[in-house]
């Protein structure tokens, strides 16, 4: 009885020793993630929210940069991708952002300083300009509307940032007004929020990812989309909602049939490219060259 108590009593030692060493270890793997973040940057007010996690104001302290600070929950960001230079997987925005900020880097596009890992959700550092709003705040807090000049201005730079990504190998997927900041002082407008994106291929994607209201016809009637004519359709609708003020189709029927219908006092080269973009066969749309030559744009 006695040597089946001092087993016990061994086994219960190594036990402990183990839990002791595994949450030793566990609180040092955590060490380069909170110390170094909280060294580095003051977390500021909390700036939106989302399925996939939050967003914070920020500073960098040896600078007083202004910076957002992201947090994703892993549970909602599973998918991971491998991207030249990396040694492993890494969370797919992440993976992205990387991608897409390879030297030399483009001025409408947010910039990933820098990002932590933790074991339950991954933290990403993004450039913060100020004073800036989305697009859809930016509207609203004038009137609901933009005027063509200016919507000329943000889609001459939303143009330029889905160029560069293309060169990078990168789908945004998910272009919409609210994901666009735009420098209230400059009119500098930045796309960010690559949570929904994918990298570029030549063959058609049959996943959904990205915002409903901005699906091309062609993922409702055939469960598939080429990176190119989606991405114009959802630029066609960003530029009519930044005009008009609301989108123009409110159901996946009316998305399907594509009548577009304006608001009085567009010019008619504004309401032939949306129309042209928002062709409802994917192969009639323009490309993004064809766009950048279109006359409203020059």
């Amino acid at each position: 009885m006695l040597f089946n108590d001092n087993i016990v009593k061994c086994l219960m030692g190594i036990v402990v020793s183990l839990v002791k060493i595994s949450h030793t270890l566990f609180v040092v793997w955590l060490l380069p993630v909170w110390p170094r973040l909280e060294k580095l940057y003051v977390k500021g007010p909390l700036l939106g929210k989302g399925g996939y996690g939050s967003v914070y104001a920020g500073t960098r302290k040896s600078d007083g940069m202004p910076v957002a600070i992201k947090y994703v929950s892993k549970a909602q960001a599973e998918e991971e991708l491998d991207i030249p230079g990396q040694e492993g997987p890494l969370p797919l925005e992440v993976a992205l952002m990387k991608q897409v900020n390879v030297a030399p880097q483009c001025p409408y596009i947010m910039q990933l300083l820098e990002w932590f890992d933790q074991p339950s959700r991954y933290i990403m550092v993004l450039e913060r300009p100020e004073p800036c709003q989305d697009l859809i705040a930016f509207c609203q807090d004038r009137g609901g509307t933009m005027s063509e000049g200016l919507a000329r201005q943000v889609m001459v730079q939303l143009l330029r940032a889905l160029n560069h990504c293309s060169e990078r190998g990168v789908l945004h997927r998910d272009v919409k007004p609210e994901n666009l900041l735009i420098q209230t002082d400059s009119q500098h407008v930045k796309l960010f929020d690559f949570g929904c994106g994918d990298l570029l291929k030549n063959t058609a994607y049959k996943d959904f990812a990205g915002t409903l209201e901005y699906t091309p016809p062609e993922w409702f009637l055939h469960r598939q989309y080429l990176a190119g004519p989606a991405t114009v359709w959802s630029v066609g609708i960003t530029l009519y909602n930044l005009i008009c003020g609301f989108l123009p189709f409110s159901t996946i029927r009316e998305t399907i049939k594509g009548r577009v219908r304006f608001t009085k006092g567009l010019s008619p080269e504004c309401r032939q490219l949306i129309r042209w973009c928002l062709s409802t066969k994917a192969a009639d749309r323009p490309t993004m060259e064809q766009i950048q030559l279109h006359p409203w744009l020059l």
